[in-house]
């Protein structure tokens, strides 16, 4: 998150940047911090809510536009008039897909590893299958976003 707030106040203090340039460094930094780390980081809804509009925001100052204009430009399609950023959600998705792929698609041990932190998982929150662990996680962030609120 202070990464992406320090990206944003970068990009607002620096217009003199061009538009391309602005949104050249947002493809190189936030999108893929968040892919490297934020698939194994726990992100309460309330955190995610302001993450995401950090990265809305960070858009906003690459095409030098008002911090008051319509989200909706950024995140509709393409074919909707949207520019259709790749906002936290997606990025996130995306990274995890492509860790599990590698899990499945290699024999490098990564399986393996994968297999037993699902195992430990399931015995240390007792839980028989991923569904109970799913529910178990939800209601751990749950828990944790009401104990920080």
């Amino acid at each position: 998150m202070d990464g992406i707030t320090e990206m944003a106040y970068f990009l607002r203090k620096n217009w003199d940047l061009s538009i391309k340039n602005g949104l050249r460094l947002l493809d190189c930094t936030p999108g893929p911090l968040l892919a490297f780390s934020g698939p194994v980081t726990i992100w309460p809804e309330k955190e995610f809510k302001k993450l995401t509009a950090a990265f809305v925001r960070c858009n906003k100052e690459a095409w030098q536009l008002s911090p008051n204009m319509s989200m909706a430009l950024f995140t509709f399609p393409k074919d909707l008039g949207g520019s259709q950023i790749k906002l936290p959600g997606a990025i996130l998705c995306s990274a995890t897909w492509g860790h599990l792929t590698r899990c499945c698609q290699f024999d490098d041990g990564t399986r393996q590893l994968a297999k037993i932190t699902y195992k430990d998982a399931l015995d240390q929150h007792g839980c028989l299958d991923m569904e109970d662990l799913q529910f178990e996680a939800e209601f751990l962030t749950w828990d944790q976003a009401s104990k920080n609120s």
